[in-house]
């Protein structure tokens, strides 16, 4: 199996999870009473849900059989606590290998990490879709993916939780009283520092393979 081959596992598996997900709320909907659908809809959407089970269930070992043929996996990424095969299938199904004269900030760029500045807001923010000023350049199932592994690493623990623990108190301190950071985007802006300095270490070591 080569690139494109786990390009195609991780864009099958998102996108079997997407439906799912989309089932699943659904389902949640009838059961409370907040959709209007009958039988035999929702048996049809049970039966559709478990089929979407089953199939990224079925992908899971193809992805974690494609990684094999990325040397970074084996030597590096497979051993950050965080990072389970599904994880580390889409970044390096999504994240370019590196070539020669680029450095990280081409990963951040394509992954719209790269903070641009808002005057109508007087802040920098990172990129995103906007009324009124077309599509947005970045990757938006990479960037996706990134903000999954920040909120791994913030679930599981490990060297990159505590270094988001550490960025989040440090923003905490020269932001205080500004209104302009609330909690949550306190929160956003750390986890996306750690997620940016997990992808320098990516780079390097898939450099260094």
């Amino acid at each position: 199996m080569g690139a494109s081959d786990l390009n195609f596992l991780v864009s099958t598996a998102m996108s079997a999870e997407k439906a799912r997900i989309t089932i699943s709320n659904r389902l949640a909907a009838l059961n409370d009473g907040q959709d209007e659908g009958s039988a035999p809809v929702p048996e049809s959407f049970a039966e559709v849900f478990q089929h979407l089970q089953a199939a990224e269930d079925a992908l899971d070992p193809l992805i974690a059989k494609a990684l094999k043929n990325y040397p970074v996996w084996d030597s590096w990424l497979c051993h950050v606590k965080g990072i389970a095969p599904t994880l580390g299938g889409q970044c390096l199904a999504y994240l370019l290998p590196p070539r020669p004269g680029d450095d990280v900030g081409s990963w951040y760029k394509a992954a719209g990490l790269l903070p641009q500045w808002r005057p109508e807001q007087n802040l920098h923010r990172l990129p995103r879709a906007r009324a009124g000023e077309g599509k947005v350049q970045h990757h938006r199932a990479l960037r996706r993916s990134l903000w999954l592994v920040g909120q791994s690493f913030v679930r599981v623990g490990g060297y990159y939780r505590e270094r988001y623990d550490t960025t989040k108190a440090r923003l905490i301190e020269v932001h205080h009283g500004d209104e302009a950071w609330p909690p949550h985007r306190l929160d956003n802006v750390a986890r996306w520092i750690t997620v940016k300095l997990f992808c320098s270490h990516l780079f390097e070591e898939w450099c260094r393979v």
